[in-house]
């Protein structure tokens, strides 16, 4: 049975990245595998009101950074936090859930399972607030700058203009924490903020390999083929994806033309597209897309 421990500021298992922030906790009441404050993390957050793009995105980033022995932490909020956490668990790997409650009021009640599910698969749950400590707006905004402070950095999926993800985005450049962004078409309102994000100087990945370089510490591991294959089924398994993908072939085919083949809408046509490039499948050249992977 799991029991609840608690960490004090000065105590030895207290995460030294949190500890060297402006207001850091002065104690966490922890659940799991204490172990992992010490392991090299990323934080993955986003929107709560997530796009299929963008669960897609979550999937496969988490899922390439356990592959790489990266720890993954989120806020265990719905949306793209949950896919985070859940992809990492998935994949055997080990997740960090930050909470803006005590363990008495699991927030949101959806993921009372998750919670379990984390502790349960060598995971860690951490919280400021005692266990009788119910659950307040306020206390989110003050465990974003946890979830940024126990991480070498902080990976946006997506964010929507003014979100509580950007204000996570921006504690983070406080405490001078690396801020990775993916790009979105200017049209998709789920990007507004991580396009704002880019300008403002956070770097713009496509690739799981352009976190892992930004640390000189991490050595980068050459993806396994099983990670591809896994994707590849996916995409046929999604109408959507395969009906785009479909049109793709050695020959260049312009945006315009899948639409007028397809009959999509341009901004879904874009995000998907922008998945396959992201996977690896299609690449853009002059006259359009290509395919540069044989389908199988």
């Amino acid at each position: 049975m799991i029991r609840l421990e608690i960490i004090k500021i000065h105590d030895k298992q207290y995460p030294e990245l949190l500890r060297r922030i402006k207001n850091p906790p002065k104690q966490l009441y922890v659940e799991g595998n204490i172990e992992l404050l010490k392991t090299n993390i990323i934080a993955i957050i986003g929107s709560r009101s997530c796009s299929e793009n963008g669960i897609m995105l979550t999937n496969k980033f988490a899922k390439e950074l356990v592959y790489q022995g990266i720890t993954i932490s989120s806020g265990m909020a719905l949306g793209i936090d949950t896919i985070a956490h859940k992809t990492a668990i998935q994949e055997k790997g080990k997740t960090i859930a930050v909470l803006g409650s005590g363990f008495e009021h699991i927030f949101p009640k959806q993921n009372i399972k998750l919670y379990s599910q984390i502790i349960q698969q060598g995971g860690l749950v951490i919280t400021e607030y005692p266990p009788e400590e119910t659950v307040k707006s306020k206390n989110f905004l003050e465990r974003n700058r946890i979830i940024s402070g126990i991480s070498l950095g902080i990976l946006v999926i997506e964010a929507a203009y003014r979100s509580g993800t950007s204000v996570t985005a921006k504690l983070a450049i406080q405490q001078e924490r690396k801020v990775f962004a993916l790009p979105h078409e200017l049209e998709d309102k789920h990007g507004i903020g991580t396009n704002q994000l880019i300008k403002k100087g956070a770097k713009m990945v496509t690739d799981t390999k352009d976190i892992i370089k930004e640390f000189p510490f991490l050595k980068y591991k050459k993806y396994l083929r099983e990670i591809r294959k896994d994707n590849y089924k996916k995409i046929c398994n999604n109408e959507a994806y395969k009906d785009i993908y479909e049109q793709i072939t050695e020959v260049p085919i312009s945006l315009n033309d899948i639409y007028r083949k397809t009959n999509k809408k341009i901004t879904e046509i874009n995000n998907i597209l922008l998945m396959l490039e992201l996977e690896g499948f299609i690449k853009k050249v002059a006259g359009g897309y290509v395919c540069i992977l044989e389908k199988k």
